[in-house]
């Protein structure tokens, strides 16, 4: 009885999400989203019972989806705030299916960012002598790591914790280390610099 009650006001509170949701124009890319959530979680929901759970209890998909309906979010964040400290720069394009884990203190300022990328807490995307990166498909990045310049990051990287990349990195590569260093490359441990 309590979770029924639980849910009734939840769908109170978020009923204006719900309604930017339908008639956003990325609204294809937030579904993606939510199934994206959906399979990391192994969520038994429907649709729309889960989107109102990922928004009141997911402060990182929260702040995705108001980067996603744009001008619309200042109608919607002060029934819900998203994480104050976690930033999508304007205009950087992120593709669907992107999955934030508690993403305090990060910053995604890239041209663009491909669909399928996860993110954990302090990533760095970010501008080095007046360039941002572009990032391909199904990119992981680990704790503290940081992108930086007009480099691309091929699809299906790993890049490890604290790992510090200012050249580009070809697909299915694994990345770590300051001064970074591709530690495998489609499955074979290489140990080669950048």
């Amino acid at each position: 009885m309590i979770e029924r009650i639980y849910i009734c006001v939840n769908f109170l509170r978020f009923w204006p999400h719900i309604f930017f949701l339908y008639i956003s124009k990325n609204k294809n890319t937030i579904k993606e989203d939510i199934v994206a959530y959906k399979k990391e979680y192994n969520l038994k929901f429907g649709f729309l019972y889960l989107f109102v759970h990922l928004m009141a209890h997911n402060k990182s998909f929260r702040s995705l989806y108001y980067h996603r309906i744009g001008n619309y979010k200042w109608f919607c964040q002060w029934l819900g705030r998203g994480i104050a400290n976690f930033t999508i720069a304007k205009g950087a394009i992120v593709g669907s299916g992107v999955i934030l884990f508690h993403s305090y203190g990060t910053i995604l300022n890239a041209k663009s960012v491909g669909k399928g990328c996860r993110f954990v807490h302090n990533v760095t995307l970010g501008n080095k002598k007046g360039g941002v990166p572009t990032i391909g498909n199904n990119v992981e990045f680990f704790a503290n790591s940081v992108v930086a310049g007009d480099i691309t990051i091929g699809d299906n990287c790993v890049i490890g914790p604290g790992a510090v990349v200012f050249k580009s990195i070809p697909s299915n590569c694994v990345v770590v280390g300051n001064p970074a260093y591709i530690l495998k490359k489609d499955g074979v441990i290489v140990n080669q610099k950048l």
